[in-house]
Protein backbone atom coordinates (compact mmCIF):
# COMPACT_ATOMS: atom_id res chain seq x y z
CA UNK A 1 0.00 0.00 0.00
CA UNK A 2 3.05 2.57 0.34
CA UNK A 3 4.27 1.53 -2.68
CA UNK A 4 1.45 2.60 -4.32
CA UNK A 5 1.02 5.79 -2.50
CA UNK A 6 4.69 6.21 -3.52
CA UNK A 7 4.59 5.77 -7.09
CA UNK A 8 1.62 8.13 -7.02
CA UNK A 9 2.84 10.91 -5.42
CA UNK A 10 5.98 10.30 -8.29
CA UNK A 11 3.82 10.27 -11.19
CA UNK A 12 1.46 13.31 -10.16
CA UNK A 13 2.30 17.18 -10.76
CA UNK A 14 3.89 19.14 -8.64
CA UNK A 15 0.74 20.77 -7.21
CA UNK A 16 -1.04 17.42 -6.60
CA UNK A 17 1.95 16.30 -5.22
CA UNK A 18 2.06 18.79 -2.34
CA UNK A 19 -1.38 18.39 -1.82
CA UNK A 20 -0.59 14.81 -1.13
CA UNK A 21 2.35 15.26 0.94
CA UNK A 22 -0.14 17.50 3.49
CA UNK A 23 -2.67 14.93 3.16
CA UNK A 24 0.50 11.95 4.13
CA UNK A 25 1.87 14.06 7.23
CA UNK A 26 -1.47 14.80 8.64
CA UNK A 27 -2.60 10.80 8.32
CA UNK A 28 0.66 9.93 10.29
CA UNK A 29 -0.30 12.70 12.95
CA UNK A 30 -4.00 11.14 13.58
CA UNK A 31 -2.64 7.36 13.45
CA UNK A 32 0.08 8.61 16.00
CA UNK A 33 -2.34 10.05 18.53
CA UNK A 34 -5.05 7.15 17.82
CA UNK A 35 -2.76 4.77 19.07
CA UNK A 36 -1.30 6.90 21.91
CA UNK A 37 -4.70 6.91 23.31
CA UNK A 38 -5.55 3.55 22.54
CA UNK A 39 -2.60 2.14 24.36
CA UNK A 40 -3.63 4.62 27.52
CA UNK A 41 -6.91 2.90 27.22
CA UNK A 42 -5.34 -0.33 27.38
CA UNK A 43 -3.20 0.64 30.73
CA UNK A 44 -5.86 2.42 32.46
CA UNK A 45 -8.47 -0.55 32.16
CA UNK A 46 -9.97 -1.47 35.57
CA UNK A 47 -11.93 -4.98 35.35
CA UNK A 48 -15.49 -5.93 36.80
CA UNK A 49 -16.08 -8.56 38.98
CA UNK A 50 -19.52 -9.70 40.82
CA UNK A 51 -19.28 -9.78 44.21
CA UNK A 52 -22.94 -10.41 46.73
CA UNK A 53 -22.88 -8.16 50.06
CA UNK A 54 -25.12 -8.45 52.68
CA UNK A 55 -25.63 -5.13 54.92
CA UNK A 56 -26.61 -6.04 58.54
CA UNK A 57 -29.92 -8.00 58.62
CA UNK A 58 -31.04 -7.13 55.37
CA UNK A 59 -30.93 -9.56 52.90
CA UNK A 60 -27.87 -9.86 50.77
CA UNK A 61 -27.39 -8.81 47.16
CA UNK A 62 -25.72 -8.75 44.13
CA UNK A 63 -23.40 -6.72 42.43
CA UNK A 64 -21.40 -5.90 39.57
CA UNK A 65 -18.43 -3.84 41.02
CA UNK A 66 -14.91 -2.10 39.98
CA UNK A 67 -12.39 -4.70 41.28
CA UNK A 68 -10.44 -2.48 43.94
CA UNK A 69 -10.37 -1.99 47.61
CA UNK A 70 -13.61 -2.99 49.92
CA UNK A 71 -13.37 0.46 50.91
CA UNK A 72 -13.64 1.59 47.65
CA UNK A 73 -16.49 -0.70 46.72
CA UNK A 74 -18.43 0.07 49.27
CA UNK A 75 -17.74 4.10 48.35
CA UNK A 76 -18.96 3.19 45.10
CA UNK A 77 -22.22 1.48 46.41
CA UNK A 78 -22.68 4.40 48.45
CA UNK A 79 -22.57 2.18 51.37
CA UNK A 80 -21.43 3.89 54.76
CA UNK A 81 -19.78 2.27 57.95
CA UNK A 82 -20.67 3.77 61.61
CA UNK A 83 -17.83 3.78 63.62
CA UNK A 84 -18.20 1.04 65.36
CA UNK A 85 -19.73 -1.45 62.25
CA UNK A 86 -17.35 -4.15 61.24
CA UNK A 87 -16.63 -6.66 58.18
CA UNK A 88 -15.59 -9.94 57.32
CA UNK A 89 -13.19 -8.79 55.50
CA UNK A 90 -9.69 -6.30 55.60
CA UNK A 91 -10.62 -2.44 54.08
CA UNK A 92 -7.61 -2.95 52.17
CA UNK A 93 -8.59 -6.36 50.51
CA UNK A 94 -8.86 -6.21 46.66
CA UNK A 95 -12.34 -7.66 45.96
CA UNK A 96 -12.38 -11.05 43.85
CA UNK A 97 -15.06 -12.77 41.72
CA UNK A 98 -17.73 -14.15 43.80
CA UNK A 99 -16.51 -12.53 47.13
CA UNK A 100 -18.98 -11.81 49.76
CA UNK A 101 -18.80 -9.08 51.96
CA UNK A 102 -20.90 -8.85 55.14
CA UNK A 103 -21.40 -5.75 57.51
CA UNK A 104 -21.71 -5.80 60.97
CA UNK A 105 -24.07 -2.95 62.05
CA UNK A 106 -22.88 -2.53 65.37
CA UNK A 107 -24.70 -0.37 68.17
CA UNK A 108 -24.91 0.26 71.78
CA UNK A 109 -28.08 1.62 73.78
CA UNK A 110 -27.88 2.60 77.82
CA UNK A 111 -30.89 0.62 79.94
CA UNK A 112 -31.97 1.49 83.17
CA UNK A 113 -34.29 -1.28 85.04
CA UNK A 114 -34.40 -2.33 89.42
CA UNK A 115 -33.12 -5.13 90.06
CA UNK A 116 -33.25 -7.28 93.19
CA UNK A 117 -30.29 -6.71 95.26
CA UNK A 118 -29.62 -10.72 96.92
CA UNK A 119 -29.72 -10.74 100.66
CA UNK A 120 -26.42 -12.29 102.57
CA UNK A 121 -26.19 -15.25 105.31
CA UNK A 122 -24.52 -14.44 108.47
CA UNK A 123 -24.05 -17.37 110.65
CA UNK A 124 -23.60 -17.37 114.51
CA UNK A 125 -22.49 -20.22 117.05
CA UNK A 126 -20.47 -23.22 117.40
CA UNK A 127 -22.35 -25.12 114.69
CA UNK A 128 -24.13 -27.59 117.04
CA UNK A 129 -26.99 -30.10 115.82
CA UNK A 130 -29.73 -26.93 116.43
CA UNK A 131 -30.41 -24.03 114.39
CA UNK A 132 -32.33 -20.79 114.81
CA UNK A 133 -33.08 -18.26 112.13
CA UNK A 134 -32.99 -15.52 114.62
CA UNK A 135 -33.66 -12.92 111.42
CA UNK A 136 -34.90 -13.86 107.79
CA UNK A 137 -33.12 -11.88 105.07
CA UNK A 138 -34.86 -9.38 102.51
CA UNK A 139 -33.64 -8.65 99.09
CA UNK A 140 -33.48 -5.04 98.92
CA UNK A 141 -33.92 -2.51 95.53
CA UNK A 142 -31.38 -1.24 93.15
CA UNK A 143 -31.04 0.92 90.07
CA UNK A 144 -28.76 -0.24 87.70
CA UNK A 145 -27.70 1.39 84.32
CA UNK A 146 -26.29 -0.72 81.56
CA UNK A 147 -24.82 0.13 78.07
CA UNK A 148 -25.87 -2.74 76.32
CA UNK A 149 -24.45 -3.89 72.55
CA UNK A 150 -25.88 -4.98 70.07
CA UNK A 151 -24.59 -6.91 66.68
CA UNK A 152 -27.14 -6.82 64.09
CA UNK A 153 -30.15 -6.39 66.26
CA UNK A 154 -28.71 -9.06 68.88
CA UNK A 155 -27.55 -8.36 72.29
CA UNK A 156 -23.84 -9.00 72.45
CA UNK A 157 -22.67 -7.56 75.54
CA UNK A 158 -23.87 -5.73 78.43
CA UNK A 159 -21.73 -3.52 81.42
CA UNK A 160 -23.08 -1.92 84.16
CA UNK A 161 -22.07 2.14 83.64
CA UNK A 162 -24.28 2.87 87.19
CA UNK A 163 -25.75 1.76 90.19
CA UNK A 164 -28.11 3.21 92.84
CA UNK A 165 -28.94 1.09 96.05
CA UNK A 166 -32.90 2.04 96.50
CA UNK A 167 -33.32 -0.31 99.11
CA UNK A 168 -30.79 -2.09 101.18
CA UNK A 169 -31.25 -5.88 101.94
CA UNK A 170 -31.56 -7.21 105.23
CA UNK A 171 -28.94 -10.07 106.22
CA UNK A 172 -30.54 -13.93 107.10
CA UNK A 173 -28.89 -14.60 110.60
CA UNK A 174 -28.58 -18.20 111.26
CA UNK A 175 -27.33 -18.83 114.81
CA UNK A 176 -25.90 -22.71 115.86
CA UNK A 177 -26.27 -23.74 118.96
CA UNK A 178 -28.64 -23.39 121.68
CA UNK A 179 -32.55 -23.84 121.79
CA UNK A 180 -34.75 -20.85 121.11
CA UNK A 181 -38.53 -20.60 119.75
CA UNK A 182 -38.32 -21.55 115.76
CA UNK A 183 -35.03 -23.79 116.73
CA UNK A 184 -34.72 -26.67 114.27
CA UNK A 185 -32.62 -29.89 113.89
CA UNK A 186 -32.96 -32.78 111.58
CA UNK A 187 -32.49 -35.72 114.43
CA UNK A 188 -33.34 -39.54 114.92
CA UNK A 189 -36.73 -40.07 116.86
CA UNK A 190 -37.00 -43.56 118.98
CA UNK A 191 -40.10 -44.78 121.35
CA UNK A 192 -40.29 -46.19 124.64
CA UNK A 193 -42.48 -47.28 127.48
CA UNK A 194 -43.20 -47.09 131.00
CA UNK A 195 -41.72 -50.55 131.41
CA UNK A 196 -38.09 -49.83 129.55
CA UNK A 197 -35.40 -51.05 131.47
CA UNK A 198 -34.58 -48.48 133.79
CA UNK A 199 -37.67 -46.64 133.92
CA UNK A 200 -39.50 -46.75 137.06
CA UNK A 201 -42.88 -45.63 135.80
CA UNK A 202 -42.32 -41.37 136.60
CA UNK A 203 -40.27 -38.92 134.28
CA UNK A 204 -37.60 -36.73 135.52
CA UNK A 205 -40.26 -34.07 135.23
CA UNK A 206 -43.25 -36.24 137.67
CA UNK A 207 -45.01 -37.26 134.89
CA UNK A 208 -46.31 -40.63 135.28
CA UNK A 209 -45.43 -42.86 132.79
CA UNK A 210 -47.64 -46.14 133.20
CA UNK A 211 -47.44 -49.15 130.51
CA UNK A 212 -50.88 -50.21 131.78
CA UNK A 213 -52.50 -46.67 132.57
CA UNK A 214 -50.46 -44.39 130.36
CA UNK A 215 -50.07 -40.75 131.20
CA UNK A 216 -51.16 -39.84 134.53
CA UNK A 217 -53.76 -42.61 134.55
CA UNK A 218 -55.38 -40.67 131.56
CA UNK A 219 -55.18 -44.25 129.54
CA UNK A 220 -53.60 -42.22 126.62
CA UNK A 221 -49.89 -41.08 125.43
CA UNK A 222 -51.21 -37.55 125.73
CA UNK A 223 -50.14 -34.89 128.23
CA UNK A 224 -52.81 -32.14 128.74
CA UNK A 225 -51.19 -28.38 129.12
CA UNK A 226 -52.59 -25.15 128.73
CA UNK A 227 -55.46 -26.72 127.35
CA UNK A 228 -53.82 -28.60 124.52
CA UNK A 229 -52.84 -32.55 124.36
CA UNK A 230 -49.11 -33.53 123.72
CA UNK A 231 -47.04 -36.40 123.09
CA UNK A 232 -44.64 -36.96 126.02
CA UNK A 233 -41.62 -36.92 124.86
CA UNK A 234 -37.75 -37.42 126.58
CA UNK A 235 -34.79 -34.82 125.37
CA UNK A 236 -31.38 -33.50 125.52
CA UNK A 237 -30.41 -31.50 128.86
CA UNK A 238 -30.28 -28.55 126.90
CA UNK A 239 -33.99 -28.59 125.76
CA UNK A 240 -35.64 -27.54 129.29
CA UNK A 241 -38.59 -29.20 130.54
CA UNK A 242 -41.91 -28.14 129.08
CA UNK A 243 -40.58 -27.11 125.80
CA UNK A 244 -43.17 -28.31 122.77
CA UNK A 245 -41.40 -29.48 119.60
CA UNK A 246 -43.15 -29.93 116.25
CA UNK A 247 -42.14 -33.37 114.56
CA UNK A 248 -42.57 -34.48 111.43
CA UNK A 249 -40.73 -36.79 108.80
CA UNK A 250 -41.24 -39.85 110.91
CA UNK A 251 -42.27 -43.01 110.79
CA UNK A 252 -44.96 -43.36 113.42
CA UNK A 253 -48.29 -44.74 112.78
CA UNK A 254 -49.54 -41.62 113.55
CA UNK A 255 -50.36 -38.16 112.21
CA UNK A 256 -48.05 -37.26 109.74
CA UNK A 257 -47.00 -33.99 112.09
CA UNK A 258 -47.52 -34.50 115.83
CA UNK A 259 -46.89 -32.21 118.89
CA UNK A 260 -44.96 -33.21 121.72
CA UNK A 261 -43.68 -32.23 125.05
CA UNK A 262 -40.60 -32.42 127.02
CA UNK A 263 -41.26 -34.41 129.91
CA UNK A 264 -38.38 -36.71 130.39
CA UNK A 265 -34.72 -37.28 130.36
CA UNK A 266 -32.62 -40.52 129.16
CA UNK A 267 -28.86 -41.53 129.29
CA UNK A 268 -29.10 -42.22 125.42
CA UNK A 269 -31.16 -39.15 124.89
CA UNK A 270 -28.44 -36.62 123.92
CA UNK A 271 -27.77 -34.05 121.43
CA UNK A 272 -30.19 -34.33 118.54
CA UNK A 273 -31.75 -38.08 119.88
CA UNK A 274 -35.43 -37.48 120.82
CA UNK A 275 -37.74 -40.55 122.67
CA UNK A 276 -41.49 -40.65 122.54
CA UNK A 277 -43.66 -42.18 125.12
CA UNK A 278 -45.85 -44.85 123.41
CA UNK A 279 -47.26 -46.62 126.71
CA UNK A 280 -45.73 -50.41 126.54
CA UNK A 281 -42.75 -52.07 125.36
CA UNK A 282 -43.74 -55.60 126.90
CA UNK A 283 -47.63 -56.87 127.26
CA UNK A 284 -49.02 -53.40 128.34
CA UNK A 285 -51.41 -50.78 126.50
CA UNK A 286 -49.39 -49.84 123.37
CA UNK A 287 -50.87 -46.30 121.56
CA UNK A 288 -49.24 -46.29 118.46
CA UNK A 289 -46.88 -48.47 116.24
CA UNK A 290 -43.74 -47.94 114.48
CA UNK A 291 -40.16 -47.94 115.09
CA UNK A 292 -36.99 -45.56 114.62
CA UNK A 293 -36.81 -42.90 112.34
CA UNK A 294 -33.39 -41.31 111.35
CA UNK A 295 -33.95 -38.49 109.38
CA UNK A 296 -36.83 -36.69 111.94
CA UNK A 297 -37.35 -33.32 111.59
CA UNK A 298 -37.93 -31.29 114.68
CA UNK A 299 -38.77 -27.56 115.89
CA UNK A 300 -39.21 -25.92 118.76
CA UNK A 301 -42.41 -24.09 118.85
CA UNK A 302 -42.14 -23.11 122.48
CA UNK A 303 -39.54 -22.49 124.89
CA UNK A 304 -40.33 -24.41 128.72
CA UNK A 305 -40.03 -23.26 131.87
CA UNK A 306 -37.11 -26.01 132.64
CA UNK A 307 -39.09 -26.88 136.13
CA UNK A 308 -40.43 -30.16 137.50
CA UNK A 309 -44.01 -30.52 137.92
CA UNK A 310 -44.58 -28.00 135.27
CA UNK A 311 -47.57 -29.31 134.23
CA UNK A 312 -49.32 -29.14 137.25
Amino acid sequence: MLKKAKEIIVSADSRTKGILAVACVYFVVMLTTVSSGAVNQIMNFIPTVDIKLQDGINDEKDYLVKQDTVTNVLEELSVELGKNDSLNKDKDYIVQQNDFIQITRVETKTLTKVENLKYSTVTKGSGNWTRTVEQEGKDGKINRTYLVTYANGKETARKVIKEEILEKPVDKVIRYGGIDEGTTFTGRLTTYGGDCNGCGGNSSSGVKLSPTSGVNNSHSPYLTYKGRKYYCLAADRSIPFGTVIKISNHNLNTDSTIYGIVVDRGGAIKGNKVDIFKGSEGSGAKYFGGGTSTNTKFEIVSVGSGRAYFWR
